[in-house]
């Protein structure tokens, strides 16, 4: 899935704040997220425009992967106008809040925050010849008890799509009760964390 696939799926919500008329998303969740995804996710600082009126602007790169931007953001003051000659500590301010308006609008974290928007707009997940094609794969792994391999097939779908996959065969699911039952193992589960990386040798089966 693309980064910005990835991103502008979750929920920034519980971390908006209200000042007066605008919203705002905290920067230090903001980055978290986007190093729990991407962790050689950068940032840098942009050489700053000061203007004649003594207006200043910050601009702020991001890079994630193969993927860089570029965001830039006027000093402002509580109306949201360009404030003259601020202070360090607003210009500092506005750096932080130019960081998350670049993850925002170049990789989709929040991005629906400035449209105008209170939560991300629900994408309806539907059925797929690669979700069935999956399905069958998947079952066929568990009857052979493989739960390496199921793990990795599941790992390669998000959450909405894995239900689909999941579905009972009276339900137009291709896997079976027994093998639906296996994904609720602790043998099922120890091998979807070592296909993300997580160390379960010693843990006991």
């Amino acid at each position: 899935m693309s980064i910005w696939g990835t991103l502008s799926r979750i929920d920034c919500s519980a971390h908006i704040e209200k000042k007066g008329q605008f919203s705002y998303m905290s920067w230090s969740w903001c980055w978290s997220i986007v190093k729990e995804h991407y962790p050689a996710a950068s940032w840098h600082l942009e050489p700053e425009v000061i203007f004649p009126d003594g207006t200043v602007e910050v601009r702020i790169t991001v890079s994630i992967e193969d993927q860089t931007a570029t965001m830039w953001l006027p000093v402002m003051d509580f109306k949201n106008n360009a404030k003259p000659n601020p202070t360090s500590r607003d210009v500092s301010d506005t750096r932080m809040r130019c960081l998350v308006k670049c993850v925002a609008v170049g990789f989709g974290l929040g991005h629906y925050i400035y449209a105008g928007e209170s939560t991300p707009q629900e994408k309806v997940v539907e059925e797929n010849t690669l979700m069935i094609q999956a399905g069958a794969q998947i079952n066929d792994c568990l009857e052979r008890d493989d739960y390496p391999g199921a793990a990795q097939l599941w790992d390669e779908w998000q959450e909405e799509e894995l239900k689909i996959i999941a579905r009972a065969p009276s339900k137009g699911g291709q896997l079976t009760t027994n093998n639906r039952a296996k994904l609720k193992e602790t043998a099922f589960r120890h091998a979807l964390n070592e296909t993300r990386g997580i160390d379960m040798s010693g843990v006991q089966q």
